[in-house]
């Protein structure tokens, strides 16, 4: 963005036609513009192409901010890419003129609110995917007009509630709600409103299993059966973290109320209006053929292990067993084996060991959970053969170590859970076969300290050692590696807030607003108890400083190797990697030194030269002198003897 502070739109007056500065192609008669990677020229200064329709794409373009009418130009657009950028801001009508865009992407920036007026131009817009961003907040009324509206896309962002009514005018079937901070959805004013739905993404939100979550599980329960819900689990209270939303019943909901209220409701007793409104919704003839469209066969009965459940769901999504708190000691008790299984769910049991041969049979397993057992040991290659994995839970059991054999195979997972487990040791290299792994949860665990380049090469956007033992963090060869945080939760931890946490409090500061969920409050030394690291001043925490800065990207204490002998965590040299523009500066100046050293010993060589020629030809003309005399002599002489 430097070039727009520098040349301003008036530098380039007249429209540019824009298939001269972007990548045009034409594919089936539709024609595809991709000026990604484009800083030269801003959307509003191109000239949209004369075509009926056309697909256009502004990725990567560092755009901060849509003014006004910025595509008012592209009436014939359809879709609009404006993912990764850097978008904080969009001004009510920016999307003005955009009367035909069925598809608007967002995702990957850094917008923290969708106002009401932001969407104003796009009623017939179908898709909107606004993932990966900071959005905190929607506004009422944010969709109103958006009458279309199918596909709403928010996952990993940081909302905690949704307004009344938001979705009251879309017509939505797939919500993605996954990775925010949502601990409720209530049924007044937003489940009401989304009976067509056919996917609800809830996973990986911090739901607060009380009796005001009764509403949203029964919801689940009485949609028809073709609804994909995500593996939506309890956080809180204590007693039911873990277990799945759709699995609660009402008596464990609302335990805590009832031993509050231990005498029993009298008709004078008021209902919740929530309640009554739900229980009329529940219980009447609801007609479901508006959404007839979506509704599968179910298809034929497979082969269920014996104590267990097995629900199918459409062809695409396979077989979900379903053996939790069945007394299960080994894998090996699931018999017959199910085909086709998709999720397997074996939490709650007794299981301590797992061998290589326990889940031979299945290789097309999506999800695997074997949280809150007993396991203690995993043996190499046990998910080899699990290459379809994106999601597996390990958490609740008696895990101490993880290395990188357990994981051989699990190249697709992007989900793993190690929670609650007695980790106190990492080895290196546990998680490179995990080339797709985005979300790591390592909390409450035992770890003082990861290994070096623990992250390398690891996409993941979210982090959580919360409630771990770690006193200090490295940040070079470690923290620095995770170039894909979105959010990182380091809270509960006894950080000794010294010298050593200097370079994590600079790297802290340097992440993008809302990636640090909660504070990271020192324990030590007492003069900084409970204060949060990213309020003290580096000098504070290290005095030293006054008189000589410590690097940044220095590890603050040498990590061990297994020999005892200090590892270098950073490639670097002592002092830290030298900033680009330094290293440009430096050599220019040593060009310049050595050209200007040259022209000197030329100067020099050439009146060296020059004196010498001189001094030769002074003694060259004294020696002809001298001869001419020396003539002059002998013919002098020799006329006297004549």
């Amino acid at each position: 963005n430097m070039l727009w502070i520098f040349f301003p739109c008036f530098f380039f007056p007249d429209m540019k036609d824009i298939c001269s500065v972007c990548s045009c192609t034409t594919v089936e008669h539709i024609l595809y513009i991709n000026c990604e990677r484009n800083t030269v020229y801003r959307p509003g200064q191109l000239k949209p192409p004369i075509s009926n329709f056309y697909h256009l794409n502004f990725q990567n373009n560092l755009l901060i901010a849509l003014a006004p009418y910025t595509f008012s130009n592209f009436t014939n657009a359809i879709s609009l890419q404006l993912g990764n950028n850097e978008l904080q801001n969009i001004q009510a009508g920016a999307f003005k003129g955009l009367s035909s865009l069925k598809q608007l992407h967002l995702n990957n920036n850094e917008l923290q609110i969708l106002r009401a007026n932001i969407f104003q131009g796009l009623e017939n817009l179908e898709y909107l995917q606004a993932d990966f961003n900071l959005i905190k907040s929607i506004e009422r009324g944010a969709f109103n007009k958006m009458h279309k509206l199918k596909v709403l896309i928010l996952n990993d962002n940081l909302i905690s509630s949704l307004p009344d009514n938001i979705f009251r005018f879309a017509s939505l079937t797939h919500l993605d709600l996954r990775g925010n901070r949502i601990q409720n959805v209530p049924y007044i004013g937003v489940l009401e409103h989304i009976g067509r739905i056919v996917e609800f993404q809830l996973e990986d939100n911090p739901w607060n299993c009380s009796c005001d979550l009764h509403s949203l599980t029964t919801w689940l329960e009485n949609m028809p059966y073709y609804l994909f819900v995500g593996e939506a689990m309890c956080e809180t209270p204590s007693n039911l973290y873990g277990k799945l939303l759709k699995e609660t019943s009402k008596e464990e909901l609302c335990a805590e109320e009832s031993e509050m209220h231990l005498t029993p409701l009298t008709n004078s007793t008021k209902m919740p209006q929530s309640g009554i409104v739900l229980d009329k919704f529940l219980h009447s003839n609801r007609n479901y053929s508006q959404i007839a469209s979506f509704e599968t066969r179910i298809p034929p009965l497979m082969p269920c292990p014996v104590r267990c459940i097995c629900k199918s769901h459409s062809s695409d999504l396979g077989l979900s067993v379903n053996c939790q708190q069945k007394d299960i000691e080994h894998p090996s008790e699931l018999y017959p084996k199910p085909h086709n299984t998709k999720k397997l769910h074996l939490t709650n049991n007794y299981i301590s060991n797992i061998e290589v041969t326990d889940f031979r049979g299945f290789e097309g397993l999506d999800l695997l959970h074997l949280g809150n057992n007993k396991i203690t040991f995993i043996e190499k290659g046990v998910f080899s053969n699990l290459t379809n994995l994106r999601r597996l839970y390990l958490n609740g059991n008696q895990l101490e170590k993880l290395s990188q054999d357990m994981f051989i195979g699990l190249h697709n997972l992007q989900y793993l859970y190690l929670e609650y487990n007695v980790i106190k040791e990492v080895l290196a290299g546990t998680f490179d076969s995990m080339s797709n792994l985005q979300l790591l949860y390592l909390h409450n665990n035992l770890l003082k300290g990861l290994p070096a380049y623990a992250f390398a090469g690891v996409p993941l956007a979210r982090l959580n050692l919360k409630s771990n033992h770690f006193m200090y963090l490295p940040v070079s060869g470690v923290l620095d590696q995770l170039r894909s945080l979105t959010q990182i939760d380091l809270e509960g931890n006894p950080w000794d807030c010294t010298c050593d946490l200097v370079a994590l409090k600079l790297w802290l500061e340097k992440l993008n607003q809302g990636t640090v969920v909660r504070e990271v409050k020192c324990e030590s030394p007492v003069k900084f108890a409970n204060l949060d690291l990213r309020s003290l001043k580096s000098e504070l925490l290290c005095p030293r400083l006054l008189n000589k800065p410590v690097p940044i990207n220095t590890s603050p204490k040498p990590t061990m190797t297994s020999k005892g002998t200090p590892l270098n965590l950073s490639k670097s040299p002592p002092g830290g990697p030298v900033p680009l523009s330094i290293l440009i500066l430096s050599i220019l100046v040593v060009l310049i030194l050595t050209v200007f050293v040259a022209f000197c010993l030329l100067v020099f060589v050439l009146q060296r030269h020059k004196k010498s020629n001189s001094k030769h030809e002074v003694i060259g003309n004294q020696e002809c002198n001298s001869l001419q005399l020396h003539l002059k002599k002998n013919e002098h002489k020799s006329n006297k003897a004549l």
